[in-house]
């Protein structure tokens, strides 16, 4: 009798658990529906731009003149079919955990940055109070003052602008121009002073991807040493439009 409770019990158990385990990547990648941008349905569905040429497809968000091209877009379902019909169920389940352990690693760096960053600015805090008291007390400590850029940073962040304002402009569609500005061979340290972290020379608080430390949502103004947006912006006479 016991031990027919006993496998009872461990039957419940593994029932409980198949219910609460959370579906595997393939099927949560399966489930996803909707309408799916271009950009979307290469990165989440491992696909080229030739992959894509015979996929029907709805043009999406069209504005009128200057307001850039409609978006295309596909049907979920369209695209998981060429996916598996290109890499097969193994080879797609393949891609998706290379995915995610791209992504859990990524996590981890932005994680170290944040705790360096926080570090950073705990160190800067203290550092503005030991001023402050060794001010107020008359204390033989010399005030430091705050760090700003150097002679030659001002220097490379008015060519950075300058470079700029050379790749404005319109495509044909009337959108304007997408374009990237690239510094080789910039030291860590000139980056970290940029990015407004100057003693951060080591780019502990920068996330690196691949080859490259990042950074998102960076204010244009700081990047370029300007003081209001009409130095970002770049006039263009025209008779006509046409």
């Amino acid at each position: 009798m016991s031990s027919a409770v006993s496998n009872n019990s461990q039957q419940n158990t593994n029932v409980a658990a198949a219910a609460t385990k959370p579906k595997d990547l393939f099927d949560e990648w399966m489930s996803d529906g909707g309408m799916v941008a271009t950009k979307e349905a290469k990165k989440d569905y491992f696909l080229t731009t030739d992959d894509l040429r015979y996929l029907d497809c709805t043009h999406i968000g069209y504005m009128g003149f200057g307001c850039g091209p409609p978006m295309k877009c596909y049907k979920h379902e369209d695209l998981v079919e060429k996916s598996i019909s290109k890499h097969g169920r193994a080879g797609v389940v393949k891609k998706l955990e290379a995915r995610r352990k791209r992504e859990m690693n990524k996590r981890l760096r932005e994680e170290k940055a944040e705790q360096a960053r926080k570090k950073m600015k705990t160190i800067s805090n203290n550092t503005a109070d030991d001023e402050t008291a060794d001010v107020a007390g008359g204390g033989d400590n010399p005030v430091k003052k705050a760090v700003g850029d150097t002679q030659e940073i001002k220097k490379l962040r008015a060519g950075l602008l300058r470079m700029a304002k050379k790749k404005m402009g319109f495509e044909m569609s009337g959108a304007p121009s997408r374009w990237r500005i690239e510094v080789p061979g910039t030291s860590k340290e000139t980056f970290a002073a940029l990015m407004g972290r100057p003693t951060d020379v080591n780019l502990d608080s920068f996330v690196k991807t691949g080859a490259y430390h990042t950074v998102e949502r960076y204010e244009v103004k700081t990047l370029f040493g300007t003081k209001n947006e009409s130095q970002l912006t770049k006039d263009f006479k025209r008779e006509g439009v046409t």
